[in-house]
Formats: structure tokens, C-alpha cells, sequence
């Protein structure tokens, strides 16, 4: 039954000859699961460092089957150990990222605006807040960073004998 609900959509992505607009579709998807991961297990209490490889160590079997089959056309589990190198490097570069945003002042200044001061006077730990800030800061241009590494490292056989 699940397969037959996937089916429809997967064959319209497939449709998409531009593997980027393609990657954008399944990244999407990727995205929210990852970024969900991510709010959960900052929200139960770990540092962003721990929540981000938890989140990172779930999604990237689920990011690894659509991205390899749907965007790259590849089933193979032969690549599996590439994309988590991946992965790692993204990691680092985002846990990079936070630290950054966190001593920047940027998230001070967010939260000072006045239309987010609702914000402030929910229970939510204002660190985690800024967390969950800077994550949404860094998702489209890690994304990018991504597909680019998965196009370069990962799947590059498959697209140099198409090409």
C-alpha cells in the first residue's frame, strides 16, 4: 500500500530531467526529517553538537535511499560508505556554522525584534531557541554544500556514464 502512494510521486520527480530541481524535491523531504530529528533531540535536552549527529545519523539511511534512487537513479548500497564521508564533512562544517551563529550576536538580535517577543515568554529554553534558529539559517546552503559533494563524490560514476 505505502509503496503504491510513493509510486505516484517519485514518478513525477523522476519527470525532472535537472537533477539539482530534482535533489531540491527529495532535499525537502530530507530536510524536514532531518531538521525534526534535529528540534527533537535538542528538545529533550542535548547540546546541538550530539543532536545534530543523532539527527544526521538516522536521516542519512533515509537521505541515502532517496537521494541515491530517486535524484541519482542508483540503488546501490556500494556508495553507502561515501556518503556518510559525506555526511561527516557536513557535520563539521555545521556544527561550525552554530558555534559561529552562536557568538555572532545574531541570535540576540532576532529575538530582539518585536514581533518574535511573544517568543521570549514561552517556556522554551532560550538556548535551544537559538539552536533551532540557526539550524534554519544553515539548511539551504549545507543542502547545496551536499549536493554538490554527493554529485562530485558520491554518484559521479553514474553520471559520467550518462554523460
Amino acid at each position: 500500500m505505502l509503496q503504491k502512494i510513493l509510486h505516484f510521486p517519485i514518478t513525477l520527480i523522476w519527470k525532472i530531467e535537472n537533477k539539482l530541481i530534482r535533489f531540491l524535491f527529495v532535499g525537502a523531504l530530507n530536510t524536514a526529517v532531518g531538521y525534526f530529528l534535529f528540534l527533537f533531540f535538542i528538545w529533550i535536552g542535548l547540546h546541538y553538537s550530539l543532536s545534530l549527529l543523532f539527527s544526521q545519523i538516522i536521516g542519512v539511511l533515509f537521505n541515502y535511499k532517496t537521494t541515491g534512487y530517486i535524484v541519482f537513479e542508483n540503488k546501490s548500497n556500494k556508495l553507502l560508505f561515501h556518503f556518510f564521508v559525506v555526511y561527516g564533512f557536513v557535520y563539521l562544517v555545521n556544527v561550525l556554522e552554530l558555534y559561529l551563529l552562536g557568538h555572532s550576536g545574531l541570535y540576540e538580535w532576532i529575538l530582539s525584534s518585536e514581533s518574535l517577543q511573544f517568543i521570549l515568554s514561552l517556556p522554551i529554553n532560550q538556548d535551544k531557541l537559538s539552536d533551532a534558529i540557526g539550524q534554519a539559517i544553515v539548511i539551504l546552503p549545507n543542502s547545496l554544500l551536499v549536493f554538490y559533494l554527493n554529485k562530485k563524490f558520491v554518484f559521479q560514476k553514474k553520471e559520467n556514464k550518462k554523460g
